[in-house]
C-alpha cells in the first residue's frame, strides 16, 4: 500500500509516518510518502492507495485540497487528522473514510487500516442526459428535485438535468437521503441546519420542509449524523 501523508508540522508528520510504516505486515505493506503542503503533494503527481491529511495546512488546506482530488477521483480513501472537531462533517461532503482527533496512535492507525481493507466502491446512481448516460457518486450529490417537469440533480460540481420522476429514485432513502418535500429529496450529510419550515443546505441553498415531512426529517437528520459520529 502506497499511503500519502500531509502534515506542515514536521516533528508530527515523522512521527504519523513511523506508526504506519510500522503498522505494515507481510499481507499488507506499508510505503509512506510525506508532504510538507498541499502543493508539494499535488507537484509529485502520485496515485496513494490512503491519503492521511491534515486540515489546517500551510497554503491551501486539506478539505480545499480533498475536495479537488474529488472531482478527478472518487475512489481513493481520505482520512483526516485534525485537532478541530468543528470540521469533522465537512468530511463527509469529499466521502472522508475517517476523521481522526489528534494526536495518531498506534491503535487509530490500526483502525484506519482495517477500514481500508473493507472498503467498497462507492454508492452511485445511473441518470439519463441529453448528453447520454451519466453516473452520480451519492457522496457527490446534494439534492434531487423535480422542477418544471424535470429531474435536477444538484451535485458539487454543478446540475444535471434529466427526465422522469421523483418515485424514480426513492430508494435513495434507504442511503442517506431524505424527503423534505414533495418534489424534493435531499442527501442528510449536506443538511447544516433544520428550521420549522426550511432546510439549509451546505451549499448556501434553502429547501422547504413540509409539516407533514418534519418529524421525519428531524428524526433522520440527528439519527444520521449520531451513525457518523459513532463511525470513527
Amino acid at each position: 500500500m502506497l499511503l500519502a501523508i500531509i502534515e506542515d508540522d514536521e516533528r508530527t508528520r515523522e512521527n504519523n509516518a513511523e506508526l504506519f510504516a510500522k503498522a505494515g505486515t507481510v499481507n499488507l505493506p506499508v510505503v509512506v510518502r510525506s508532504f510538507s503542503s498541499a502543493e508539494s503533494y499535488l507537484f509529485a503527481a502520485i496515485t496513494p492507495d490512503l491519503l492521511v491529511l491534515d486540515i489546517r495546512l500551510t497554503g491551501a488546506d486539506g478539505m480545499t485540497l480533498a475536495k479537488k482530488i474529488r472531482q478527478v477521483d472518487a475512489t481513493v480513501p481520505l482520512v483526516f487528522l485534525s485537532n478541530y472537531e468543528e470540521y469533522v462533517f465537512e468530511g463527509y461532503d469529499v466521502n472522508a473514510l475517517a476523521y481522526i482527533m489528534k494526536p495518531l496512535t498506534s491503535g487509530k492507525v490500526a483502525h484506519i487500516l482495517h477500514k481500508v481493507t473493507k472498503l467498497k466502491p462507492p454508492a452511485g446512481i445511473v441518470v439519463k442526459t441529453d448528453d447520454g448516460t451519466r453516473r452520480i457518486n451519492l457522496f457527490d450529490l446534494l439534492v434531487v428535485e423535480v422542477l418544471n417537469h424535470e429531474l435536477l440533480f444538484h451535485t458539487q460540481q454543478g446540475v444535471i438535468r434529466s427526465s422522469g420522476q421523483l418515485k424514480d429514485f426513492s430508494n435513495l432513502t434507504k442511503q442517506g437521503f431524505v424527503q423534505v418535500y414533495r418534489s424534493v429529496l435531499v442527501n442528510l450529510s449536506f443538511i447544516r441546519r433544520l428550521s420549522p419550515s426550511l432546510v439549509d443546505m451546505a451549499d448556501g441553498t434553502q429547501y422547504p420542509l413540509s409539516r407533514k415531512q418534519a418529524a421525519k426529517v428531524k428524526q433522520a437528520f440527528f439519527t444520521h449524523y449520531r451513525k457518523l459520529a459513532d463511525n470513527d
